[in-house]
C-alpha cells in the first residue's frame, strides 16, 4: 500500500504542470541585465548579469560568480542552446509581457523611429509565437525617451511546464551536446592534419 501512494505522489509531481514564472531584463547600452525564475513562491534563480569580452558573468545572491564563454565550441553554451530548443516547445505560455525603452537625446526623430520599428517587430515576433499556443496572451509595450540614451529589453512570462518534459529536454540536450562536441573535436583534429602536411 505505502509503495502504491509513493508511485502515485512521484507521479503527480512528475506529470502535473508546474507554474514558472520568468524575468528578464537587459540593458544593451551597459551589456548588464538580470534573470529571474520562480516556481510558484520557490524562487529558483535570481542573478544579475554582465557581457564583456565574449564572456558572460553571473553573480547571484550570495555573490557567487559564473563566467560562460560565448564562444560557440563552449560546452555550456551549446547545451543551454540545446535545452532552450528543447523545451520551448513543450511550454503552455499563460501571459507574456515585452517592455522596450529606447531614447537618443540628440535626435527626436530617430528615437521615434527606432521606437516604433522595435514595437512592431517584437509584436510580429511574437504574434508568430502565440498563434500556435492557444489560451495565451502577450503585451509588447514601446517607450520613446526622448530625454535620454536609452535601449532596454524586459519581459515577464508565465508559463506551465511539467517536470517530465524539463528532465526530457535535459537528457535530449546532454545527449545532443556530446554529439556536438564530438564533431568539433573530430573538425580540429581534420583542419590540423590538413595544417601539418
Amino acid at each position: 500500500m505505502i509503495i502504491e501512494i509513493i508511485v502515485m505522489v512521484l507521479l503527480f509531481v512528475i506529470f502535473i504542470p508546474i507554474r514558472v514564472n520568468f524575468v528578464f531584463y537587459i540593458n544593451l547600452l551597459k551589456n548588464r541585465g538580470a534573470i529571474a525564475v520562480q516556481v510558484y513562491i520557490l524562487s529558483l534563480i535570481q542573478d544579475k548579469f554582465k557581457i564583456a569580452d565574449g564572456q558572460v558573468t553571473a553573480r547571484n545572491q550570495r555573490d557567487k560568480e559564473t563566467t560562460i564563454d560565448l564562444s560557440k565550441e563552449d560546452k555550456s553554451v551549446i547545451f543551454i542552446e540545446n535545452f532552450v530548443n528543447n523545451v520551448i516547445h513543450k511550454l503552455v505560455l499563460n501571459d507574456t509581457y515585452v517592455g522596450i525603452e529606447i531614447g537618443n537625446k540628440n535626435d527626436a526623430m530617430v528615437t521615434a523611429i527606432l521606437s516604433g520599428t522595435a514595437l512592431m517587430i517584437v509584436d510580429l515576433l511574437f504574434a508568430q509565437v502565440f498563434s500556435r499556443k492557444s489560451g495565451s496572451n502577450y503585451e509588447v509595450d514601446s517607450e520613446p525617451l526622448f530625454c535620454q540614451n536609452k535601449l532596454v529589453l524586459c519581459m515577464q512570462a508565465n508559463f506551465y511546464i511539467t517536470v517530465f518534459d524539463i528532465l526530457f529536454a535535459i537528457g535530449k540536450a546532454y545527449l545532443k551536446t556530446l554529439k556536438r562536441l564530438k564533431g568539433i573535436k573530430k573538425m580540429k583534429k581534420a583542419q590540423q592534419a590538413v595544417c601539418e602536411d
